[in-house]
């Protein structure tokens, strides 16, 4: 690592001239030639002026390209499994260690990487200036790396519902895992959400059964609860309410899965609208209000709301659906 080029650039960052920084440490002399190279710098002068920086030397010094990969690519793993405490770790010690001055291709896999990590934490945050920067990227990337930049990209396009662009971009991406024999059960799971949300079911149904084969395979049954749950949203919307049932049923039963507030309540959301189909508004109703109970997601408060609206100007209640549709309102003032 070219310390004296680190030191000059962190100097600049932190607006501090060669005065400022040597001030008790060295002289202005000896720091000018620290940083243009002329000199290799004592050890115990180069930490004192880490410390003034505050940066931690021994851990930049420590850590090179392949261990910084290796990193990253642990960074990666903990997202994909939703272990977000771990992978924030990482983040951050990444963060920490990484300069302007390591290889390009580390660089770029960081922010990659990090970019999919900042999306699964906060979902419905636009990121406009990171998502542009980051599609400019593509060229830099081959193999598996080429897979997790249309994976990440489709990802982005699908959590702000644009779910064609996101299709485009997991098709891309399934074709660089059958070429390289990669597996990657998440990405056709992602696929099968993209189909959904272009009102392509029967589609969605196709690649949801290869998720849930592979999830099965691999035990991974919260991953399996997720694909019941798909499988009922898209026989919902196919109109096979009984087929439907089963599998929100099977969702609300499956243990431990069964018992978070977050599965609870999308499930029964989702039951409530298809009974409310069925006409079955009393039972609609009340699946509705256990919903709310357990909501945490402004989207789904305000969903449930607008059902529980619409069911009361059904029975011909429409004092209490404009109450519902006024708190939906409410809930979204100054929101996007």
């Amino acid at each position: 690592m070219d310390i004296g080029a680190i030191i000059q650039f962190y100097r600049t960052k932190h607006g501090l001239t060669q005065k400022d920084l040597a001030s008790g440490v060295c002289s202005i002399s000896y720091l000018s030639k620290i940083e243009s190279g002329a000199i290799e710098p004592k050890t115990d002068t180069i930490q004192l002026i880490f410390e003034r920086l505050d940066m931690d030397y021994e851990k930049i010094t420590s850590y090179d390209e392949k261990k910084i990969h290796e990193q990253i690519d642990l960074l990666y793993q903990n997202i994909t499994e939703q272990k977000l405490d771990k992978a924030k770790d990482f983040s951050d010690e990444l963060e920490e260690v990484l300069t302007p001055f390591h290889e390009p291709y580390v660089q770029n896999y960081f922010e990659l990487i990090h970019f999919y990590y900042l999306i699964t934490v906060n979902p419905t945050e636009k990121y406009n200036l990171n998502f542009q920067e980051l599609l400019r990227l593509e060229n830099h990337f081959e193999g598996k790396k080429l897979f997790y930049f249309y994976k990440i990209v489709g990802f982005y396009y699908n959590c702000h519902l644009n779910s064609k662009r996101a299709n485009e971009y997991f098709h891309k991406a399934v074709e660089i895992l059958e070429d390289f024999n990669l597996k990657d059960p998440e990405i056709y799971y992602l696929l099968a959400l993209s189909y959904m949300g272009m009102q392509k079911p029967i589609y969605s149904n196709y690649y949801v059964g290869i998720a849930l084969e592979q999830y099965a395979n691999d035990l991974k049954y919260r991953k399996v609860t997720d694909c019941y749950h798909l499988l009922g949203i898209n026989y919902l919307n196919l109109g096979a309410y009984d087929i439907s049932e089963t599998y929100f049923n099977q969702v609300l039963k499956s243990k431990p899965m069964g018992d978070s507030p977050k599965v609870r309540s999308r499930a029964t959301h989702n039951l409530a609208i298809l009974y409310y189909r069925r006409g079955n508004f009393e039972h609609a109703l009340k699946l509705l209000h256990e919903a709310l109970e357990h909501h945490s997601h402004l989207y789904d408060i305000v969903h449930s709301n607008l059902i529980i609206a619409k069911v009361y100007y059904e029975q011909g209640k429409s004092d209490l659906a404009r109450e519902y549709l006024t708190k939906g309102e409410d809930l979204l003032q100054g929101t996007n």
